[in-house]
């Protein structure tokens, strides 16, 4: 069991240290209160919840596994949440070998 400081689990969840304070009063991160006053934080319960956290954010966002019959040896991705006019001319190049005609803002 490895122990991060609250200054850790703040840079970690990208959150102030008085937020991670707030979600340990809540229950809703683990830690342990050393000698009274200290806290620490389970490093890999942390962890194992943030991935927990964010699987369950992109079946939320409707991504799925793709079950389709493809002609390639291409691995299934998840896909879900929405992409870019921007992400979506790069990944049809990316797929066409080729550049895409884009519009020019003027």
């Amino acid at each position: 069991m490895s122990l991060m400081t609250v200054d850790q689990a703040a840079e970690l969840l990208s959150v102030c240290s008085r937020t991670v304070y707030n979600m340990a009063a809540d229950g809703r991160i683990p830690v342990v209160r050393m000698r009274g006053r200290s806290l620490r934080v389970h490093r890999e319960k942390l962890e194992a919840m943030l991935e927990d956290e964010a699987a369950a954010s992109i079946r939320a966002a409707g991504g799925v596994k793709e079950n389709t019959t493809c002609r390639t040896n291409e691995a299934t991705h998840l896909s879900g949440g929405s992409a870019t006019s921007y992400q979506l001319e790069s990944t049809l190049d990316d797929l066409l070998g080729q550049k895409t005609t884009r519009r020019q803002r003027r």
